[in-house]
């Protein structure tokens, strides 16, 4: 049988019952019954080692089962820290992807739109992220998007801004015009990073 341990104590299992003996099933739906209210997960260690892929890969989590030997550690935090790792590790992302986005709009300016590209796809994967991590903040927030404001401004209107700035960008790329391309980075989508930057600080004092 498997030895769990959250934050240092041993989890009883038995109190599970005969429910499902994967781990997928009990870090899904059992795990919020043992972690202290206002506490999530921020670490999970398979046999000493870090292993949090089992938080994201529902395979590898669905493939492990309780009843093996071995022993689960599990690392929480509360839901501040939380919301203070993921704002700062955003902003430091906006920061390497701003000089990246510079490097995109120099290489299309000059013709090489082979490689711009294959940088700027790389952005585009790591800004969609950011929104479906803006998701899952909101609530941790509790915060509405349609009406909380920055600069008298909706949080929802500046995602507005973004849809329209990711639009522009696909109608350059079916056009090839990459002059234009570049100047909706350097112009529009590089100012806007900045003002999400600022948006995200002011997230801050509602922690």
């Amino acid at each position: 049988m498997m030895k769990i341990k959250i934050d240092g104590k041993d989890v009883d299992l038995s109190v599970r019952g005969n429910k499902p003996d994967s781990l997928y099933d009990f870090i899904s739906n059992d795990i919020v019954n043992f972690i202290p209210k206002g506490r999530v997960i921020k670490d999970i260690y398979l046999n000493g080692t870090k292993f949090d892929e089992l938080l994201i890969d529902d395979g590898k989590a669905k493939a492990l089962r309780l009843t093996e030997d071995g022993e689960l550690g599990i690392i929480t935090m509360s839901s501040n820290d939380l919301i203070l790792e993921s704002i700062s590790a955003i902003n430091n992302y906006f920061n390497d992807l701003s000089k990246n986005l510079s490097k995109v709009s120099d290489l299309l300016r000059v013709g090489n739109d082979k490689d711009g590209f294959n940088d700027f796809a790389a952005d585009l994967k790591g800004i969609t992220a950011f929104v479906q991590i803006m998701d899952k903040l909101a609530p941790f927030l509790n915060i509405d998007y349609s009406t909380y404001t920055y600069k008298e401004k909706t949080i929802k209107a500046y995602f507005d801004d973004l849809e329209t700035v990711l639009s522009k960008i696909l109608e350059t790329q079916r056009s090839h015009d990459y002059t234009m391309l570049a100047d909706i980075i350097e112009f529009e989508m590089e100012p806007l990073l900045k003002v999400w930057q600022d948006v995200l600080e002011s997230f801050k004092s509602r922690i």
